[in-house]
Formats: structure tokens, C-alpha cells, sequence
């Protein structure tokens, strides 16, 4: 009984585990509402990446506001590439890179990253 008791508090901890250890999300990271971060982290010679999650949104909204997020912050749109299922951005800013994918995967899920970069 203990074992299982054991077990059932370790299996629930794990997600919360997971949550901690990933690195804190910088404010110039654009994460959208209804994210469920798969992926935060920092990079080894800087820069940061992030993978997420998103649900009850569609490519094209989230494009808008991914593109409203970073005009804000003073970044430029470089290249913008899209289809169906897929929106490519690349952002620009003096030293420092935002390439953001936006892809619609299987049941409406649609998977975020991010990749910044200073140079």
C-alpha cells in the first residue's frame, strides 16, 4: 500500500518537477495564452529557446499576434513564409534574431517554438 502510495505522489509530482527545471521564460519571448510550455531554454553561448503547446487558436491569429508582440518590441519582419499548416517568421532587431514556427499538428494542437538569438 505504502509502494502505490509512493508511486501515485511521484507520478503526480512529475509534471511540477518538469515545470521547475525548465529556465525562466525572458520577456522578449512572445508565449501565447493557452500555451502549455513543452520547452523553455536557455542556450549555452546565449539566446533562448522555447516549445509549446497551443490550443483553441488558429495559425492566423496566432501569426497576427506573434507579428503584434514583436513590431512592438522594435523588430522588423525579415521573411514570412506560410501555407496551410505551417507559418515561418523571422524577426529582426540590431543584434538580436527571432525565428518563430508556427505548425498545426493533429487535433487542432498547434506546436510554437522559438528560437532567439543575439549575435
Amino acid at each position: 500500500m505504502k509502494n502505490k502510495m509512493l508511486l501515485g505522489f511521484i507520478i503526480a509530482a512529475l509534471p511540477i518537477v518538469a515545470q521547475a527545471a525548465q529556465d525562466p521564460i525572458p520577456n522578449i519571448i512572445f508565449v501565447p495564452k493557452n500555451a502549455e510550455i513543452v520547452e523553455a531554454e536557455q542556450k549555452r553561448f546565449g539566446g533562448f529557446e522555447l516549445e509549446a503547446n497551443v490550443s483553441n487558436d488558429t495559425l492566423s491569429n496566432l501569426s497576427d499576434e506573434v507579428k503584434n508582440f514583436y513590431n512592438e518590441q522594435g523588430f522588423s519582419l525579415h521573411r514570412e513564409q506560410a501555407d496551410h499548416d505551417d507559418v515561418e517568421l523571422k524577426f529582426i532587431k540590431e543584434q538580436e534574431s527571432i525565428e518563430v514556427d508556427i505548425e498545426l499538428e493533429h487535433s487542432g494542437i498547434i506546436e510554437y517554438s522559438v528560437d532567439y538569438e543575439t549575435k
